[in-house]
């Protein structure tokens, strides 16, 4: 068998982030993707020289980036980057963000390497390349998403660059964290150290959008904040990362998911038919989390790691001192006001 080298992203198909429509005057409209790459060997070792990697719309190229082995070993944190014949290597959350002036319709990569070890001569016999497309969708958010919190609240995390979900591209890379603050805009009292010195801790978290019940976890206990929690609560399953969580199907193939909920804390059953604004449960630190907050984010199903994440904008929220009654996008770092409720 002659040795060849095959890539492949994942996901297969790339949702993209547009933020045209943003709480405050920006400098235009701007896309985001993130995906992770496979580069498998078969038949022979091969060692990876570079990538290139092309976003295109329709024929025209928006973007090109050419990665030298340099930057992939930055990337990956691999030394030598030969991969072993039948093995792979994974390079993990690629992100790009461009201009949305026009929309991308795929993403080109190309892989190139050399066969065999690198003592062996550079002719075109030795070197070798792969190619693979992936094709790249805008989602047009059909729910109308009320923003699930009362009073001030801090978007630490939210569909951008500086977002750590993207380093999880398949579920969550347009997931959103919200933190309370309290006086003099501080999100904890003293030292933090207690999960009752923070102000998000306890509080209610209410249902963006009427719907089905998907999915609820509810026993799960709450870590001090920093804690790693113990794998053997995690049964194997690894949606119980995100703790105690709710899944709200909203019978058009968009589901609000609300994580790191506290122990016990549930109003709703799995199953259960639900309206806006109803109670879902109160926010803990409960699974993966480094304090108490909420984490919310949407997919495409109501399972985490196999169902797609997708961009999610809200409403009915205030932040610099306007109201947003439609649809918009929520950025990082912005204090968002929900209305108080009964």
């Amino acid at each position: 068998m002659p040795t060849q080298l095959k890539l492949e992203t994942r996901p297969q198909g790339i949702v993209a982030g547009l933020y045209d429509r943003l709480p405050f005057p920006n400098i235009g409209p701007v896309q985001e993707i993130a995906f992770d790459l496979g580069i498998t060997a078969h038949g022979g070792d091969v060692k990876l020289q570079g990538l290139v990697i092309q976003g295109y719309c329709g024929h025209q190229m928006l973007f090109e980036q050419r990665w030298s082995a340099r930057i992939i070993r930055q990337r990956t944190g691999e030394e030598d980057l030969t991969i072993a014949a039948n093995t792979g290597l994974a390079v993990r959350s690629l992100q790009f963000l461009l201009h949305g002036y026009e929309r991308l319709s795929h993403i080109d990569i190309t892989a190139v390497g050399r066969i065999g070890e690198s003592g062996v001569g550079a002719d075109d016999r030795q070197s070798i390349q792969a190619h693979c497309q992936a094709p790249v969708a805008y989602h047009e958010q059909k729910t109308d998403y009320y923003f699930p919190l009362a009073g001030a609240w801090w978007a630490v995390q939210a569909g951008d660059w500086s977002d750590f979900h993207k380093t999880e591209v398949y579920s969550q890379p347009f997931a959103v964290d919200f933190v309370k603050l309290g006086p003099e805009g501080k999100t904890h009292r003293g030292d933090g150290r207690a999960l009752s010195d923070h102000y998000s801790w306890h509080q209610p978290v209410y249902a963006a959008a009427g719907g089905k019940v998907a999915y609820a976890c509810f026993d799960m206990p709450d870590m001090a904040p920093g804690a790693i929690p113990d794998q053997a609560i995690m049964r194997g399953d690894m949606r119980r990362l995100l703790g105690n969580a709710v899944a709200v199907s909203h019978a058009n193939g968009e589901f609000s998911y609300y994580a790191h909920l506290q122990q016990a804390s549930l109003k709703v059953n799995e199953g259960e038919m639900i309206r806006r604004g109803t109670q879902l449960g109160n926010i803990g630190n409960s699974g993966n989390s480094p304090g108490p907050h909420l984490h919310f984010h949407v997919m495409n199903g109501p399972n985490l790691f196999i169902d797609q994440g997708l961009p999610v904008q809200f409403s009915h929220f205030e932040a610099g001192g306007q109201f947003f009654a439609e649809p918009i996008t929520v950025p990082t770092r912005m204090i968002v006001i929900g209305p108080e409720r009964a």
